[in-house]
């Protein structure tokens, strides 16, 4: 495919093999396999994201390549930490934790569709009040039946409150 893609969806589809691809083998194009090196070549050729895809790959690996190197000798107390770690952590192996001879319970499978089935039925019961409006409408309901007085005395009652607790505090 050496042709400019004719279509939005070829072109995405290119864009997301050069992301798969950069991500894979880096910035350097030798390293890319033969295949997708034809692949992309006109996609980097001529579109500008791919082309901004290429710059950030390439400050990425030059980043990378300022990055310490370990050297053998920190290699090796690395590895020797890490096989010391695993000697010390108890294993299981065949249901026998390390060399113990104690064996490890049976995980036992839990069943959570009692807890499945009532969750699905709330959801369902909280569908079906939004769409009937039952709450709204009860709660209109609540609000007219109130006298102007009582809701005075409501909003009077919650300022009361408010200043209570904040004098405990």
């Amino acid at each position: 495919m050496t042709d400019v893609p004719s279509s939005d969806r070829d072109l995405q589809l290119l864009l997301q093999l050069l992301e798969a691809v950069l991500e894979t083998y880096g910035s350097d194009t030798r390293r890319w396999p033969p295949a997708k090196q034809q692949a992309l070549a006109a996609l980097l050729a001529h579109n500008p994201a791919a082309q901004r895809m290429l710059q950030e790959a390439t400050a990425l690996d030059r980043l990378l390549d300022q990055a310490p190197v370990m050297s053998a000798e920190q290699q090796a107390a690395l590895a020797s930490r890490i096989v010391a770690a695993a000697i010390r952590q108890p294993r299981v192996v065949g249901g026998v934790i390390g060399g113990s001879g104690a064996r490890v319970p049976p995980i036992r499978r839990r069943d959570h569709g009692f807890a499945a089935a009532a969750l699905a039925a709330s959801l369902v019961l909280g569908i079906i009040a939004g769409q009937t409006g039952t709450i709204g409408t009860t709660a209109d309901t609540l609000v007219a039946s109130l006298s102007s007085d009582s809701g005075a005395q409501i909003a009077q009652t919650d300022e009361a409150d408010g200043l209570l607790d904040e004098d405990l505090l």
